[in-house]
């Protein structure tokens, strides 16, 4: 997403209901698809950065002494 997508999303996420209402009467259904595309980039780069902070892991020495417990136990019997 350049600057100028950057700057009309910008505008999407903060403007007021009644901007917002304005705006939509006057657009056709071309800048319209175009808002509806930016939110959608928009929700797909944070589900990504999401998932990023999710699966960042430094240390997996206590997951990893768990899931040996746990198969050892399957071991036993």
């Amino acid at each position: 997403m350049n600057k100028h997508d950057r700057d009309n999303l910008n505008f999407l996420m903060n403007a007021s209901k009644a901007t917002l209402d304005d705006w939509y009467a006057k657009m056709d259904q071309d800048d319209i698809d175009y808002a509806f595309e930016l939110l959608a980039q928009a929700k797909t780069e944070l589900m990504l950065a999401e998932l990023e902070l999710m699966d960042v892991v430094e240390n997996t020495d206590d997951a990893d002494r768990a899931v040996i417990e746990i198969l050892e136990k399957f071991d036993n019997k």
